[in-house]
């Protein structure tokens, strides 16, 4: 029988060679549960540039459409700690997509977690299909999918707010499970922000060079460049589409 649970993150642009720790921290943890695991690491570099981290809603839609019966993304840069819960225990009753807010009081998607039900599925492709809108500025975080995620679930009835002890953000004192550096307050080490701003600006670079950056008044980077990406990696992984679970 098919594994029903696949955690997955994203590392491409030099990410998967400075996040390598926090990457085994997702797969212990996945074996440690019997989950299925992925961390996506090819191409080793993605046209998409900072734009790459749109691939998680496509390959999470992906992943519920070959059958999974729950799919968690976890950013890169976050470490999973030993104490972490099974995601089981999350679960509630009509609830189907589990977020915890980061440092801003916002929803942070850095840690994503979803049940395989068609309100999932159709929520996700209303926010993929947002990509080329501009949000408002009370949810904009200035670039990539979070923004479009903190506007299209306000007021969602089968969203259910966690614990920010899954994704901390923001305070190195908490018992918390899963410890994420992200932009804010927990990336206090100045080599590893360093590397970090500079694989981002690379990342941003790569967008600007190939003349792709068209986010707000051209759909050709998501229309093309997106779809194309994720065939590619469908390709290189067929975790995301080989599971049937009965």
């Amino acid at each position: 029988m098919a594994n029903k649970t696949l955690i997955f993150s994203i590392a491409l642009n030099g990410y998967q060679w400075i996040y390598k720790k926090e990457l085994d921290s997702h797969k212990n943890y996945a074996n440690k549960n019997g989950y299925d695991y992925q961390a996506i690491t090819r191409p080793y570099f993605s046209s998409l540039g900072v734009e790459c981290c749109w691939l998680k809603l496509t390959l999470m839609r992906t992943a519920l459409l070959a059958g999974y019966q729950h799919v968690v993304f976890i950013d890169a840069d976050a470490m999973v700690k030993h104490n972490c819960p099974a995601i089981e225990t999350l679960f509630i009753d009509n609830k189907y997509i589990y977020m915890a807010k980061g440092y801003s009081n916002r929803f942070n998607s850095g840690v994503l977690i979803v049940r395989n039900k068609t309100e999932v599925i159709d929520w996700l492709t209303r926010v993929i299909d947002s990509r080329i809108l501009t949000v408002a500025n009370k949810n904009s975080v200035g670039w990539g999918e979070n923004g479009h995620i903190i506007e299209l679930s306000q007021n969602c009835p089968f969203i259910q707010e966690i614990d920010q002890r899954w994704n901390n953000t923001y305070d190195n004192n908490m018992a918390d499970f899963i410890h994420h550096k992200n932009c804010g307050p927990l990336r206090t080490n100045l080599i590893d922000n360093f590397l970090h701003k500079l694989i981002f600006c690379l990342s941003y670079r790569i967008l600007t060079l190939t003349k792709s950056f068209k986010l707000l008044n051209k759909k050709n980077i998501f229309d093309n460049k997106l779809d194309n990406e994720t065939d590619k990696i469908i390709t290189i992984y067929p975790h995301f589409t080989s599971n049937k679970y009965d």
